[in-house]
């Protein structure tokens, strides 16, 4: 583990959010989010280099898993087909002409696919070799294995670059998006989402929070920072949308606070289980898009623009 300074400011100034472990994948460790008094920024300090972070993202990280497609109407595969569907209808609203799209970070290549398919020249990035090597196999997209930076591709070359939870993850927030920048087309949009540390259920769950993930989550953005991030390597801030996560967000953060309270799993598993049902997901529907309308659910997304005209 090595100490770091703020990657937005390079102040060596904080005061602590929270610690603890690794909460999904029950790693044994002690990691400390702070946040920088200077500006905001929230970051794990000190922070894991590559090497030891690979063993927090195993195969069966769940990001990694290869889509279902054998029960097309489960509740797990209707509910990742809807949140594919936002996507998609999130980029096509504000870019109704498909162009060339790359997604850093991929995993196993779903979203791509989709964008695929509504006409979209598509390639993505994905450091993590299982889930660069399921993309490739599955769908048969190129995809580039491995960090962005070290992808070398040529500058204005992109209508669009998304990144769906990936930002969070990178070492230097801000040499990731300076080099989505270089790569767009003037006029083109960046698209990223991450978590929102302002968020409703970041203050209800504290430390349980899913959004903080440590040790995987090495800086977390508040919303009134990103703007600034954004001019700071030739932006134009856009907007923030708040249309992902939902129940299943709810409920992890309901487990590790199970957990942390130290009641028995099979006290709470199987109730647990059972809130993923139709009915409570409706049940909670209108909460989750009273939230979305104020921006304040567990996941927010950032659009971006590069100055310039856009792609005819």
């Amino acid at each position: 583990m090595q100490h770091v300074t703020c990657n937005f400011c390079g102040a060596d100034d904080t005061e602590l959010v929270n610690h603890g472990p690794d909460l999904l994948l029950q790693i044994p460790g002690d990691f400390y989010l702070v946040c920088c008094r200077r500006c905001g920024l929230i970051y794990q300090n000190p922070q894991l280099s590559f090497a030891e972070l690979a063993a927090h993202y195993p195969d069966d990280y769940l990001p990694y898993q290869q889509p279902e497609g054998e029960r097309p109407f489960s509740i797990e595969q209707t509910s990742h087909n809807q949140a594919l569907a936002r996507f998609c209808d999130r980029i096509m609203a504000r870019r109704p002409q498909p162009g060339r799209l790359l997604d850093v970070g991929c995993a196993t290549g779903d979203f791509l696919f989709a964008m695929q398919q509504r006409g979209w020249q598509v390639q993505g990035v994905e450091p993590v070799i299982h889930a660069a090597a399921l993309a490739r196999q599955t769908f048969g997209l190129d995809v580039h294995t491995g960090l962005l930076e070290e992808a070398g591709y040529a500058p204005n070359q992109f209508d669009v670059v998304t990144l769906w939870d990936v930002l969070e993850h990178v070492a230097d927030p801000l040499a990731t998006l300076t080099e989505t920048a270089r790569i767009l087309r003037p006029g083109g949009m960046l698209v990223f989402s991450l978590p929102n540390p302002a968020s409703f259920e970041a203050r209800l769950f504290g430390a349980n929070w899913v959004g903080w993930e440590r040790p995987r989550h090495l800086h977390l953005i508040p919303p009134e920072l990103i703007p600034a991030y954004l001019q700071r390597v030739g932006l134009a801030f856009v907007g923030i949308e708040s249309f992902s996560g939902r129940l299943r967000l709810t409920l992890l953060s309901i487990e590790f606070m199970l957990k942390d309270w130290g009641i028995p799993e099979q006290r709470w598993r199987r109730w647990l289980n059972l809130a993923y049902s139709w009915p409570l997901r409706l049940a909670t529907w209108p909460l989750y898009k009273l939230g979305e309308r104020l921006n304040r659910t567990t996941i927010m997304t950032v659009f971006a623009e590069k100055p310039g005209s856009q792609r005819q």
